[in-house]
């Protein structure tokens, strides 16, 4: 184990004796948070001294603005989108839970002579229950509790009914898809086929579908593939032979799994644990749904615990047919300090992190290989494959886009502060899909455009020929090199000898 510096151990020392006297909490969100960043960015670099951080963000927090003062002053504070983003659409501050949101955008038009001949494409679930009755049953609890004794105001006994409801629709359903995750899927197929029509032709007739074991993602890909085949139909196409495929071995792609780091797990814990009790502000939501300020308190035991519940529940209520609106409880600043922490620790483990991104890439590697294979068996002459599709989940494409880096993805930033640059109800909500169009001329020079959330995007790091669109040589090249650039140590595969469910 590394031994610390003087720097170091001089540092802590300081910082141990300050917090004797600073009982300074700071009502600044994004100072904390700047201040937060710094000491997780500049601990990770000894793993003593990050030990010693985790335990200052455990046990130490009302000091920590006020002994890093003189270090966040200097920090350039960026325009805060995110802010704006969720004051339109309160229900975005639902993150990764948040639904499939589309817009019609510009298309760029192909370059004279070229004509889409083969799509290659990784698509999310849609909309889903949520995974785990413990997500919000606590609440619930407490609630029906409180509601039986008269303790609730007529808010209180409103989000007690309303959470009943979210718990009722989900019995016998979770993990599952819903019908707003079904029908995002049937509209993403739709435009597909409306855009790109010279993809599903006579000479190309065959769609491979790949589809992770869980059932929402094999009901995805069922409602994505009925979407493409009645678009056929109905566009006088000729029948096109559809393909499908599940199982384990397919998870070893799809969404690689890698062994626990137990370092990383816990500064990674740190930072969430940290950030919501540093943010969450829990008074005014109690005062609002009990009648009484002694009685919440002995009932409310964890009160970030129980407002997280609360939230949580309202992230996926928009999902439901009975959609009760859980977040008219919260105001817009509460929403938003409830979307930061666990935006940081969405980003922390699948976004290709400042702190843990050399590890989440590996995740893509066996992705990005199957892209470029698939893609070069597509090209030749002899192929009649129209679209390989792949139906997996936000840990399998968020890495994928991460690795490669497309716009919006091209920097690794600290999990803490990543809400100033990365959002997850933009950049991973339900239905979350990438896609990679291959035009070719009549000389066969094939050229490539991406699109990520049906939106035309870029890799920075790649110059492209024309607009939007790639030669596949220059962006095949890129991606080996990528890919060859990342380890294979930590790669668990499906060894299991039983049958797996997804359940």
């Amino acid at each position: 184990m590394p031994v610390p510096s003087q720097t170091d151990l001089t540092y802590f020392m300081l910082l141990q004796s300050d917090i004797q006297l600073l009982q300074l909490r700071s009502q600044n969100t994004e100072f904390l948070l700047k201040a937060d960043a710094f000491l997780i960015e500049n601990t990770r670099k000894d793993t003593i001294f990050a030990q010693i951080s985790i335990a200052m963000h455990n046990f130490m927090k009302p000091a920590l603005c006020a002994i890093f003062l003189t270090l966040a002053v200097s920090l350039p504070i960026p325009a805060q989108n995110y802010r704006q983003d969720i004051s339109k659409n309160r229900e975005r501050a639902a993150g990764v839970y948040h639904y499939y949101e589309y817009a019609e955008t510009p298309s760029t038009p192909a370059p004279k002579g070229y004509e889409a001949f083969y799509i290659s494409h990784y698509g999310r679930h849609g909309s889903r229950y949520h995974q785990k009755g413990s997500y919000f049953r606590d609440a619930i609890s407490i609630l029906d509790s409180a509601r039986t004794l008269n303790r609730l105001t007529p808010e209180g006994i409103l989000l007690s009914k309303q959470l009943d409801t979210v718990w009722q629709e989900h019995q016998g359903m979770f993990g599952m898809l819903t019908e707003l995750g079904g029908n995002e899927h049937r509209e993403i197929a739709k435009r597909m086929f409306d855009h790109y029509r010279t993809v599903f032709s006579k000479e190309r007739t065959e769609v491979d579908c790949v589809s992770s074991y869980f059932p929402r993602c094999i009901i995805s890909m069922t409602n994505f593939t009925t979407s493409l085949l009645e678009e056929a139909c109905r566009n006088a196409v000729g029948g096109l032979s559809l393909h499908f495929v599940t199982g384990p071995k397919y998870m070893d792609y799809l969404s690689m799994n890698l062994q626990y780091d137990k370092e990383l797990n816990m500064l990674e814990n740190s930072i969430a644990t940290h950030l919501r009790d540093s943010l969450y502000q829990t008074s005014r939501l109690l005062d609002a749904i009990f009648k009484d300020k002694t009685f919440a308190d002995g009932m409310v035991k964890d009160p970030i615990r129980f407002m997280r519940q609360i939230y949580r529940a309202g992230s996926i209520s928009p999902n439901l047919i009975s959609h009760p609106d859980i977040f008219s409880h919260f105001t817009d600043d509460e929403l938003i300090r409830l979307w930061i922490p666990e935006n940081a620790s969405l980003y922390f483990g699948f976004g290709v992190s400042k702190e843990a991104g050399s590890q989440t890439e590996k995740i893509a590697k066996p992705l990005i290989k199957d892209f470029i294979e698939k893609a070069d068996a597509a090209i030749r002459s002899d192929s009649r494959r129209a679209a390989d599709l792949r139906f997996g989940h936000d840990t399998g494409i968020l890495p994928l886009i991460g690795t490669i880096g497309i716009k919006g993805m091209e920097q690794r930033w600290t999990s803490a502060t990543v809400h100033e640059h990365w959002a997850s109800y933009s950049m991973i909500p339900m239905g979350s899909n990438f896609q990679m169009i291959f035009y070719k001329n009549k000389s066969g020079d094939v050229i490539v455009k991406m699109l990520y959330n049906e939106k035309e995007t870029t890799i920075p790091a790649v110059k492209a020929w024309k607009g939007t669109y790639y030669k596949w040589n220059d962006l095949r090249e890129y991606l080996l090199k990528v890919m060859n650039a990342i380890g294979d140590d930590g790669m668990v595969t499906d060894t299991a000898e039983k049958e797996r469910t997804g359940i």
